[in-house]
């Protein structure tokens, strides 16, 4: 398991200095224009910190300098979402607040040795990885920005609040009182169907320049979630084949409703006993290959 493990952590940060590129972060890496989710990313960094220090600290260069584009509080509801923990997360938002940056939830002591290198540089916002950030530029970092960017993933569909707050990972008051705002605006249409307001983006608008329906949004938070999941999963050692078996179940059963709606490969569940065990790793080598890809649709 040592070794699939250490696979799952390869791709997951290989995952991030993508990311971090696409957002600014001086890298060399292939390019990538799904939208990234700023949040989820800063999270996963914050875990998988100690396994690259380098990316942990010119990520942490990006927060100083542009981390007033981060929701503060969001960042919060994503790293419960994920499970980071508290000390991994409570380092890195510490050492980003007392470099300069921001102040979010969280922090606890700052890592000792960092310094800014200022490799970080985003003169603009208009890629389309950068979505998030351009649209937080635009009307505000709150549940604004980020419902117009999960209506823009949704185009033409509508969505009611209820499914805006499970994208968004907002609260339904936070989501409710932006769509009041959005709807007053014109940027946002709302249709009553039953007993429910359902919600979408007028035909043929242009929120921003060169901005329009639909874009490739990948829900970042659980393909993390799900990866994060079985890391932690894979990294235990001393277990037998008939209790792995019984864990590694357990955990699938877990995560199967978030690897169903992201389209991510699924272990094979007709497996019984200890024969489990084995399905379990076949199908981790698959989340390897496939999270190296993970920006497709």
């Amino acid at each position: 398991m040592a070794s699939s493990s250490s696979s799952l952590q390869g791709a997951l940060l290989d995952r991030a200095w993508i990311q971090w590129a696409a957002l600014g972060v001086d890298a060399t890496v292939e390019p990538d224009d799904a939208v990234v989710d700023p949040e989820a990313l800063i999270a996963l960094t914050a875990e998988l910190g100690d396994a690259d220090a380098r990316l942990r600290d010119l990520s942490t260069d990006w927060c100083v300098a542009y981390g007033r584009y981060v929701n503060g509080s969001r960042l919060k509801q994503v790293c419960r979402e994920l499970g980071t923990p508290g000390e991994a997360i409570g380092e890195y938002v510490a050492t980003v607040a007392t470099s300069g940056g921001p102040s979010w939830p969280m922090a606890t002591q700052p890592r000792p040795g960092y310094e800014r290198r200022g490799k970080a540089r985003m003169a603009t916002a208009t890629s389309p990885a950068r979505l998030r950030i351009r649209l937080r530029a635009a009307f505000g970092v709150n549940a604004r920005a980020d419902v117009l960017a999960a209506l823009l993933a949704a185009s033409p569909h509508d969505l009611t609040a209820a499914d805006l707050a499970r994208a968004t990972r907002f609260t339904k008051p936070n989501v409710a009182s932006a769509l009041d705002a959005l709807v007053l605006a014109g940027l946002v249409v709302a249709r009553p169907v039953a007993n429910e307001r359902r919600v979408g983006l007028p035909p043929k608008i242009h929120i921003l320049p060169g901005l329009r329906p639909p874009v490739l949004q990948p829900d970042w938070v659980s393909r993390f979630g799900v990866a994060l999941a079985v890391d932690r999963f894979a990294g235990r050692d001393g277990m037998s084949t008939t209790v792995r078996a019984i864990e590694a179940r357990r955990l699938i059963e877990g995560l199967t409703r978030r690897m169903s709606a992201e389209g991510m490969p699924m272990p094979n569940l007709d497996a019984t006993g200890d024969d489990f065990a084995s399905a379990f790793d076949r199908w981790l080598v698959d989340l390897v290959a496939w999270l190296r890809v993970a920006s497709r649709a």
